[in-house]
């Protein structure tokens, strides 16, 4: 692997120690990746910068490590990239609205990440493209509106092709209730991150209820019935569908993802909250509104080692049955069904 810079040479030459071991046995390797996700988050990989070569980084290899892309169960991952790159448009699958995949992908490519520093998407868009319509390819399901954006963090860390296994890896392995939809009325839902609003509340309900209980009282027009799906609704669902990207700026929401994949993709949710805490003076003012703390457009700049260090001091104030729900929501299809038919109801 090659090394490129890195603010703290020492950390860095830890992080290669642990990943060029030659140990073989269940127990060490174990040993090896807790060592490495303490590494993570005592010091952090660094922050991530413009990555004008396309080449994988250091912080794009420990990703690699964490999230299991080793290739081992591909003969040739270049061959089976350019073979599915070569398939072209994505024209097969379509959509719910009738629109093919690759229609809904270039609706969403250019406006990947808007305004992130370290994400041209001038020069990006063309490998979000490919990556996209190799990804509808490979699993033969129609693309969804969002995964643009899951893909971009991984092209600022990694060449296109190791950004591509990663996504799939993410994707399909790691959160796959993310892309899994399911219908309510008329209305169609991203049934994991629906799922997350209703684990964020019950978070917030445990560490913060006071703070809870302050959000709920706003008067929002939504379309839901309950003050928690209102809130949710409007200010949670976007935030847990992409991980967190909703939030800027990219480079400190970029070492929040070293955090989920260090400890899990399930800390997202948590993190959240973490997010919501550390606004907690303004949020709780008798003349706030909302709108102008916790829109999209508006939302407070992330502080990414304030809000880590806050989310692993808010986890082992958790229940055993929340984390539980936590750790398994990001895979299990039924529990996610579950969650949502009790938060619809609250």
């Amino acid at each position: 692997m090659p090394k490129d810079t890195a603010t703290d040479d020492h950390v860095k030459d830890s992080f290669y120690d642990l990943l060029e071991s030659k140990v073989t046995s269940k127990e060490e390797i174990e040993k090896n990746f807790m060592s490495l996700r303490k590494v993570i988050l005592s010091y952090g990989i660094g922050e991530p910068k413009q990555n004008p070569d396309g080449k994988t980084t250091f912080r794009g290899h420990v990703w690699k490590l964490l999230l299991g892309v080793l290739h081992q169960d591909t003969k040739d991952p270049v061959e089976e990239y350019r073979r599915l790159v070569k398939l072209g448009k994505a024209l097969k699958y379509k959509t719910r609205n009738g629109k093919t995949s690759y229609d809904a992908i270039r609706h969403d490519s250019y406006r990947t990440l808007i305004g992130a520093k370290i994400f041209d998407i001038k020069t990006q868009e063309p490998k979000v493209i490919r990556v996209l319509n190799a990804y509808v390819h490979k699993t033969e399901k129609a693309y969804n509106q969002g995964l643009n954006a899951l893909v971009a963090p991984f092209l600022v860390c990694m060449n296109e092709m190791d950004a591509f296994y990663c996504s799939h890896r993410l994707l399909e392995e790691m959160v796959p209730t993310y892309s899994m939809s399911y219908e309510l009325g008329r209305q169609r839902f991203y049934l994991g991150a629906r799922a997350a609003c209703y684990l964020a509340d019950r978070v917030l309900h445990e560490v913060d209820p006071e703070l809870r209980e302050c959000l709920l009282k706003y008067k929002l027009f939504t379309g839901s019935t309950t003050p928690v799906s209102n809130f949710h609704n409007m200010y949670t669902f976007r935030h847990m569908q992409v991980l967190a990207l909703s939030a800027q700026p990219l480079e400190e929401v970029i070492q929040l993802w070293d955090l989920f994949f260090a400890l899990g993709l399930h800390m997202h949710v948590v993190a959240y909250v973490a997010q919501l805490i550390l606004i907690r003076h303004k949020l709780m003012d008798e003349k706030a509104n909302l709108n102008d703390h916790l829109n999209q457009h508006v939302w407070p700049k992330v502080n990414a080692r304030a809000v880590t260090s806050l989310t692993t001091y808010l986890m082992p104030k958790l229940s055993d049955e929340l984390v539980e729900d936590l750790k398994d929501h990001v895979t299990d299809r039924e529990l996610c069904l579950r969650l949502v038919s009790e938060y619809l109801k609250v």
